[in-house]
């Protein structure tokens, strides 16, 4: 708030009331810009430091991405040879199951610094096509979070059965129960890992500022 003190000498004549009042709009129109400058200031720090944060966010969510889609990998494997095994049980086939591994890898990934900046108002301070750049890579980290819930779900659907992975005591019908979960869990694995390579490419344009 700007104060304006009346004048300390009596005002003498149109002309001293003239000038007096010059000055103190001049005073005014300085203390404005002053004011102006600092609050831009202050907004370009605030956007810088949300810029900033935002980015290292994303880096953490990168690393963090890339190792659950390196697993993911074996993950799909060892779901595609269960399926296989699971077919042949159902037929009363043996099937030589391979060594699998039943693991489920989830993500960490951190959205604290959009909900911060979201909640500061420093978005408002940055380009429209700076902040859809930020708001793409993590409406599609939702998704993807979405997804390994949903995924993380159905494994442990399938954890709950009592039976193993062994031709010689699971029985057809055991088997029939458990493929379409098996097959269910599988397609969650193969969104999750199509929303992951996009996701790490909003990621990327996020990190190097492209359009």
């Amino acid at each position: 708030m700007l104060d304006v003190h009346p004048p300390e000498k009596k005002i003498h004549g149109v002309r001293d009331f003239f000038l007096h009042l010059f000055t103190i709009t001049i005073g005014l129109l300085i203390a404005l810009a002053l004011e102006g400058c600092a609050e831009r200031i202050h907004q370009h720090h605030l956007r810088d430091e949300a810029d900033r944060t935002l980015q290292q966010e994303i880096r953490g969510n990168v690393a963090d991405l890339s190792k659950v889609q390196n697993a993911a990998v074996a993950e799909r494997q060892s779901l595609t040879e269960i399926i296989k095994f699971l077919q042949a049980r159902r037929e009363n086939k043996p099937y030589d199951l391979k060594a699998v591994t039943f693991n489920f890898s989830s993500s960490t990934l951190s959205d604290a610094s959009w909900r911060t900046a979201t909640a500061t108002g420093a978005l408002s301070f940055m380009e429209y096509a700076r902040v859809q750049q930020f708001a793409s890579a993590y409406a599609n980290q939702e998704l993807f979070t979405r997804l390994e819930l949903e995924t993380l779900d159905n494994y442990l659907q399938l954890s709950s059965h009592t039976f193993g992975f062994d031709s010689k005591t699971l029985s057809p019908e055991e088997a029939k129960a458990a493929l379409p979960e098996v097959k269910n869990a599988l397609s969650h694995l193969t969104a999750m890992n199509g929303v992951a390579s996009n996701l790490q490419l909003n990621y990327q344009r996020a990190l190097e500022g492209k359009r």
